[in-house]
C-alpha cells in the first residue's frame, strides 16, 4: 500500500509541475503580449521609447501580480515564504559539499561585475544610433529598473524556485526553469537579445534562481537584476530616435 500510495504521489506532483510549468510559460509568454499592446497608453514624454517603456511596466505589473497568484495557489505547503528580502546564506557549490562565499557579502561583486558586462554589451548596441542623455529619462531609470526587476523576477524565477521546493527534492527544477525559460524569452529581447543574449540571459537566471534558493529570500535575485537594469536602461531611454 505505501509503495503504491508513494507512487500515486509521485504521479500527483509530476502533473502539478506540468500543469504548473505551462501556466508559467503562458504567463510569461503574455510579458510579450503587454508589450506590443500595452493597457496603459499614457504620452506624457518627447521620446516614443520612454513612453512605450512606461506603458509597458505599469501594464507588466498586473501580470506580475498573476504569477504570484497562480503559485500562491500550486505551491500548497511553502506557499511565498520565498517572497521575503531574506539576503544571508553560503553560496552552495555545485558540485561536492564545500565552497567559499557568502551571499551577503559577495552577491555586491557578482552583482557589479554583472551589470559591467550586460552595460558594455548594451552600449555597443545602441552605439551606431547614438545616445542623447537628458536628465529627465535619466531619473526615469531608476523606477523602471526596479519595476522590470520585481516584474520578471516574480514570473521568472520566484515562481519556479518556489514550486521546485514545494514539489521537488532537488534544485534542479528551479534552476533550469528559472534559467532556460528566461534566456530563451530574451532571444526575442531588447538588449541584450540574440543567442548571445540568451546565453546570457541563461547564465543570469541560474545565478538569480541558486541566491533564491539558498537565502530563502527574495532580496539579491531583486537588487542584482536591479543592477543590471539600470545598466541597460540607462541606453535604451537615452538613444537616439
Amino acid at each position: 500500500m505505501s509503495a503504491a500510495r508513494g507512487e500515486t504521489d509521485r504521479g500527483v506532483r509530476v502533473v502539478q509541475l506540468t500543469v504548473f510549468s505551462v501556466l508559467m510559460i503562458l504567463i510569461g509568454a503574455l510579458l510579450s503580449v503587454v508589450y506590443a499592446n500595452p493597457m496603459v497608453r499614457l504620452a506624457p514624454f518627447d521620446s516614443p521609447i520612454v513612453n512605450q517603456t512606461l506603458n509597458y511596466q505599469l501594464s507588466a505589473l498586473p501580470v506580475a501580480g498573476l504569477a504570484l497568484l497562480v503559485t500562491f495557489v500550486f505551491a500548497r505547503k511553502i506557499r511565498l515564504s520565498y517572497f521575503t528580502l531574506k539576503r544571508t546564506g553560503p553560496m552552495k557549490p555545485l558540485f561536492g559539499r564545500s565552497g567559499s562565499g557568502r551571499w551577503e557579502t559577495d552577491a555586491w561583486i557578482i552583482g557589479l561585475l554583472m551589470a559591467a558586462t550586460i552595460g558594455l554589451t548594451s552600449f555597443f548596441q545602441f552605439l551606431p544610433t547614438g545616445f542623447s542623455f537628458q536628465w529627465a529619462y535619466v531619473a526615469l531609470v531608476i523606477p523602471f529598473a526596479a519595476m522590470n526587476a520585481f516584474t520578471e523576477e516574480v514570473i521568472f524565477r520566484l515562481s519556479y524556485v518556489t514550486m521546485g521546493a514545494n514539489s521537488t527534492s532537488s534544485r534542479a527544477y528551479g534552476l533550469a526553469m528559472g534559467s532556460i525559460v528566461f534566456g530563451v524569452s530574451h532571444y526575442w529581447g531588447v538588449t541584450p537579445n540574440g543567442i548571445v543574449g540568451a546565453l546570457m540571459s541563461i547564465f543570469l537566471g541560474f545565478v538569480l534562481a541558486k541566491s533564491i534558493q539558498e537565502t530563502k529570500g527574495f532580496f539579491w535575485a531583486f537588487v542584482i537584476h536591479f543592477m543590471l537594469n539600470i545598466a541597460t536602461m540607462a541606453f535604451v531611454l537615452n538613444q537616439v530616435t
